[in-house]
């Protein structure tokens, strides 16, 4: 009888020294997960175009972008602590303005000059 003490020691022996390489094996595949993440989300992004829109009237050139960030920083400045979640801008070249809407909310007063 003996001798079946010994195998069950050494098969117990075998497992706990498996076990490192188990948990080593399992933190790999998790490293090899995130890895692959991180390359499918650097992949979308390069898919998107980069993309610039310009207003051209009455000899000028206006990046909208830059139209864009003087509404929203206009609305910060109006309304401090106010988070921006949705932004609407609507360019009127032949005002020499451009009119926005944050959050749904609009007012008359929501104007930036071109």
């Amino acid at each position: 009888m003996p001798t079946k003490k010994k195998e069950v020691v050494e098969a117990s022996v075998e497992t706990v020294k498996k076990a490192p390489a188990a948990k080593a094996k399992a933190e790999k595949a998790e490293t090899v997960k995130k890895t692959v993440k991180k390359a499918v989300k650097k992949t979308a992004k390069a898919a998107e175009p980069q993309c610039k829109v310009f207003v051209e009237f009455a000899g000028r050139q206006v990046a909208a972008k830059e139209v864009l960030d003087k509404a929203v920083e206009a609305y910060r400045a109006a309304h401090e602590g106010a988070e921006v979640s949705t932004v609407e801008l609507y360019v009127k070249p032949e005002e020499n303005a451009a009119y926005y809407v944050v959050n749904g909310e609009a007012d008359p007063e929501f104007k930036v000059e071109l």
